[in-house]
Order: structure tokens, then C-alpha cells, then sequence
């Protein structure tokens, strides 16, 4: 099981231009009981932080979204542009239309 994370909120200027409704997305996955929120730093760097379900609950309350999606992750594409490159190369989707975190959601909220 994956989590796809959808956060409003970010500091960069031209992301607040381009981005629409959402501004950046992660991925959580799940080992045992742990879960792990893969943070899309910049090219070639992902920071993998242990996140628990009290964390997820107040992310959800600072006005992240998040969607359950039943496939296997993959490692991903750590040499990904942006978050939205890493997040689809992890679950395995294809749409080269798909750039902003706003067209992910909708993608992904619709299937």
C-alpha cells in the first residue's frame, strides 16, 4: 500500500504561480508497522523520514491530503525533476501530461 500526500503550502515563489491548488506531494510507505514519508529535496536527493499515525493526523490537519493507493511501490526515480516525476515513477504511472501535483490529484482522485 502506498500513501500519496498533497500539501497547499510552499515557499517557493514560481510554485505558488504554476502550481494551481496543490503545491507539492510525497510518497508514505509502509514497512511492518512503521511508515516512511519519502521528501522530494531536490535531484538526486530524496529524504526518507520515519513518520508515525499521530504524524500523518496532524500533516492532515495542517491541510495535507491524502490518497490510498493499493500497488507496490516502486524504488523510484531519484534523478526525477520534481516531486510529481518522483511520485509517478514510484507508482508506476506513464502520463507525460501529468506535471503539477494539481493534475496528479485530479488523476489520481478520479481513478
Amino acid at each position: 500500500m502506498v500513501i500519496i500526500g498533497f500539501s497547499c503550502k510552499t515557499s517557493k515563489s514560481f510554485v505558488r504561480l504554476v502550481c494551481g491548488r496543490f503545491k507539492h506531494c510525497v510518497v508514505i510507505t509502509r514497512h511492518k508497522n512503521k511508515f516512511f514519508l519519502h521528501q522530494f529535496v531536490k535531484r538526486n536527493y530524496v529524504s526518507k523520514i520515519a513518520i508515525t499515525k499521530r504524524g500523518l493526523k496532524q500533516l492532515k490537519l495542517h491541510g495535507w491530503i491524502f490518497i490510498h493507493l493499493h500497488c507496490s511501490p516502486d524504488d523510484g526515480n531519484v534523478h526525477a525533476l520534481t516531486c510529481v516525476n518522483y511520485v509517478k515513477s514510484v507508482i508506476g504511472l506513464k502520463k507525460f501530461w501529468i506535471q503539477t501535483p494539481n493534475a496528479l490529484y485530479k488523476y489520481l482522485n478520479k481513478n
